[in-house]
């Protein structure tokens, strides 16, 4: 092979490897963390726990639950307590309800098989208004001891 088929080569496959990195990244995302549950089942005493720090207070952001589930979850709809701490200490508390499968029964999300992950955007326009230490806590509210077939639970938070 000729170096100059050598060197095309080289820069098709580095562009190639540098668009989908650009396409994988999405520079909007501020924080994003997730948590594997329990196979056993999600207790419901269990609460989720994510930090972040925000500094910028003038930034909007939107955020989102990430929800990753399998066929053993045996519910349509699932509901969860999501709540905010400030670095002040005051308490946010949301109820969240998602739908993670139509209503023939079919799962939504992405995924193959039998494990589907949903990105539900929940609180638009959101402003962090203090320096500091936010916490985010999540706990499920699905009146089950130990609700199955959640795999992971995360959060997202992107700037607008």
């Amino acid at each position: 092979m000729s170096e100059k088929i050598k060197n095309r080569l080289i820069y098709s496959l580095s562009l190639i490897i540098l668009i989908f990195f650009f396409i994988a990244c999405n520079p909007n995302v501020v924080f994003e963390k997730n948590q594997p549950i329990d196979s056993d089942g999600w207790y419901y005493r269990d609460v989720i726990t994510f930090s972040h720090n925000f500094s910028d207070t003038t930034i909007i952001h939107d955020i989102y639950l990430n929800v990753r589930n399998n066929n053993e979850y045996p519910y349509s709809n699932f509901i969860v307590f999501f709540e905010t701490e400030f670095p002040d200490g005051r308490i946010f508390r949301d109820t969240i309800e998602t739908i993670l499968s139509d209503r023939q029964g079919n799962w939504t999300g992405d995924g193959f098989g039998n494990i589907k992950t949903n990105s539900f955007h929940f609180r638009r326009n959101v402003w962090f208004p203090l320096e500091g230490d936010y916490l985010f806590r999540i706990e499920h509210a699905m009146r089950e001891e130990y609700l199955k077939g959640i795999t992971d639970i995360g959060i997202r938070v992107e700037k607008k």
